[in-house]
């Protein structure tokens, strides 16, 4: 796949993939129109990623027809909620007016989007077949890799590549579930997949998620709803700090889903102050959201509880207050259930081991608080350093209006919390601060993700308050335009929207941080998993080994990405491999006495290894990390068990032809 015009079909599926489950569904549960449109990909994410974990229990290959079992069975248990429960039966959705007016105004939105993420992937990507050098690629793409090669996407198997003594373990697993089906259904390329689903993702999800919760927030306004689309695509800080950053694919998605769980949990606890869905059927959508929300990155809940707080907060205490109205001893009994209830929630938590796990990670601290205060606010986290100064008061006018309309009092706080998240992780060591980011690892980058939830909307019910105050300013000028005429008026704020993006330097800040990502240096670079030559060579393995060889490397110096590159297996498919076999230790110590000692042959026949890949040391920053140090890898090229059969510059693939004293033919 050479230009990402030859992408278009895959990208169509891409979007198949992430509508159709997701419709039908809804369809069965009687949700339409604009609320329907906009969730579809929530409910297409859990559908997918539960049938993925079914799939091999049931001894069913990843592929499209589980896909189709796992949707019609999800179909069957809606129709069967609406027409046996009768409050949902008898739930009728809010009127959305003409819906077919809300929907062209979204489509709007969404495709602007689109066409601004588009364009800017496509500067920073030459075609599909580039894939970001981050830390965290080289296990996404392997992950898809591997659920490709063994028609297995569930999230209980989908890192059983990097853990041989482990028979199963819990990652989050639908993205992997996602691009690996989009590699099955096309035959592209793994990051090729992985580019696709990421535009997809970004450039549709993302903008139909926001366009939902400003819906939620502030009403059915068409004009609100193309801005709040477009502007999904004018932040910096997400969906684009996440893929120059790891990249981290999966929370990319969970991040995209995130402003639906807020709206959905909003429709619920908040229904004289929010339309759309009646609680009922809100309560219904969690749970077909919540487990796509689970499998795509849990943190995402998370963010949902964050955004709300000040919220939950304030319903907390009010009804604590009421039961003190009652009498002293009902207010204690509330606070007593309150107590216990959150220490269940936190035992429960604590007891599952990736929850624990996430309190081992700091990060230390890079600028001055205050200075880490502006650049969230102004949305320039960063690498980048120009602020969004007209974003940022897009977003401030918005928060003025959404105070003064009914229930919205909160929201003001929840954008002063969100403000503070970032200078916690990036402006201090402090460990209170470092456990109330565990959710996110305490990552800078994950957290200044988490600005754009509130600010998209925000910023969209400014711009159009903007626009009304110049409509009363200047009333000759902007004259309310006919009916007629709504459609150049929706794309007029859909092309300004355009202009306020494309004018703000940190964006293109971004693009060129991105394009860092992207780049294959000519000769070894420190910021990149692989350099022109060692890629050479990944794309030359199948003219000397098959797909049954086991090629031993160190996955320190990018050669891991052979696995999704060139669809090879290697004995060390990612760096972060905690979990080794004695085989595997073995082999990571003593690979180079391979010609000459009895056990490390031995081992090396276990594990099947014929080739050695050897990219030397020039190692990715990680290497400071004492698990990186792999010295029989790499002094094993020097040793008489190994002969050369190719190479491209310093990047070099041998043959084992010793082992233990005797040939190797």
């Amino acid at each position: 796949m050479t230009s990402w015009f030859e992408a278009l079909p895959a990208f169509m599926v891409a979007l198949l993939i992430l509508a159709l489950p997701g419709a039908a569904v809804l369809t069965a549960l009687r949700v339409r129109g604009l609320m329907a449109f906009c969730l579809t990909p929530a409910v297409s994410v859990s559908v997918l990623a539960v049938s993925a974990v079914v799939a091999p229990v049931i001894h069913l290959p990843w592929n499209i027809p589980v896909v189709l079992l796992g949707t019609a069975i999800a179909t069957a248990a809606a129709w069967a909620a609406h027409r046996f429960i009768p409050v949902l039966r008898l739930a009728a959705p809010a009127s959305e007016g003409k819906p077919g007016a809300g929907i062209g105004a979204a489509t709007i939105g969404v495709l602007t989007a689109l066409a601004m993420t588009t364009a800017l992937l496509t500067l920073v990507a030459g075609n599909p077949e580039q894939f970001t050098q981050g830390y965290d690629s080289v296990f996404h793409l392997n992950a898809t890799a591997y659920a490709v090669k063994t028609s297995n996407a569930s999230s209980f198997a989908i890192s059983s590549f990097i853990l041989p003594t482990v028979k199963s373990a819990f990652y989050p697993g639908a993205w992997h579930g996602l691009s690996s089906l989009l590699v099955i259904l096309t035959d592209i390329s793994i990051p090729a997949a992985t580019n696709i689903m990421w535009l997809a993702v970004a450039g549709v999800v993302w903008p139909l998620s926001c366009v939902f919760l400003t819906r939620v927030l502030f009403g059915t306004r068409l004009l609100l709803l193309v801005c709040a689309g477009a502007l999904a695509a004018a932040f910096p800080a997400f969906p684009w700090l996440l893929l120059q950053y790891g990249s981290a694919y999966p929370n990319s998605l969970s991040n995209a889903l995130v402003p639906v769980g807020i709206g959905l949990v909003l429709l619920i606890i908040r229904p004289s102050a929010h339309t759309g869905l009646e609680p009922v059927q809100a309560l219904a959508v969690v749970v077909l959201f919540l487990p796509g929300a689970v499998t795509a990155q849990p943190n995402g809940v998370f963010s949902i509880l964050l955004v709300l707080t000040p919220l939950l907060g304030y319903l907390l205490y009010a009804w604590l207050r009421t039961g003190f109205r009652r009498s002293h001893r009902h207010g204690l009994n509330r606070v007593v259930l309150l107590i216990a209830t959150l220490a269940a929630v936190a035992v429960a938590l604590l007891a599952l081991p990736q929850i624990r796990s996430l309190f081992n990670y700091t990060s230390p601290a890079f600028l001055s608080f205050p200075l880490a205060l502006l650049r969230n606010f102004t949305h320039a986290p960063a690498p980048i350093w120009f602020p969004a100064l007209a974003l940022t008061i897009l977003v401030l006018v918005g928060a003025r209006t959404g105070f003064r309309l009914p229930g919205l009092q909160w929201l003001p706080a929840s954008l002063f919390l969100l403000s503070f998240t970032y200078p916690l992780t990036a402006g201090m060591d402090f460990a209170p601060a470092n456990i109330a980011m565990a959710p996110w690892w305490d990552n800078p980058e994950r957290v200044a993700a988490l600005m754009p939830l509130l600010a998209v909307p925000l910023s969209a019910l400014g711009l159009v308050r903007s626009v009304d105050w110049l409509k009363v300013r200047f009333p000759a000028t902007l004259a309310r335009p006919a009916r007629w005429k709504q459609n150049v008026t929706m794309s007029a704020a859909a092309g300004l929207v355009v202009v306020l993006a494309f004018s703000n330097p940190g964006l293109w800040q971004m693009k060129g941080q991105v394009g860092i990502m992207y780049n294959v240096p000519a000769e070894p670079d420190g910021l990149a998993q692989v350099d022109a030559h060692e890629l050479a060579l990944i794309h030359r393995l199948d003219s000397y080994t098959t797909t049954k060889d086991v090629i031993a490397n160190n996955p320190y110096n990018g050669s891991a990405l052979a696995m999704a590159l060139a669809n090879r297996t290697m004995l060390f498919p990612y760096s972060s491999q905690g979990d080794l076999s004695p085989d595997l230790y073995t082999l990571r110590f003593w690979l180079n006495r391979i010609g000459s000692d009895q056990q490390v042959c031995a081992a090396a026949k276990r594990q099947g290894v014929t080739y050695l890949l050897d990219f030397g040391t020039d190692y990715i920053p990680a290497f400071d990390n004492p698990r990186s140090l792999y010295p029989g890898v790499t002094l094993a090229p020097d040793s008489d068990a190994f002969t050369l059969v190719a190479s491209d510059g310093h990047a070099r693939l041998f043959k084992l032809t010793l082992c233990g004293g005797v040939a190797v033919p």
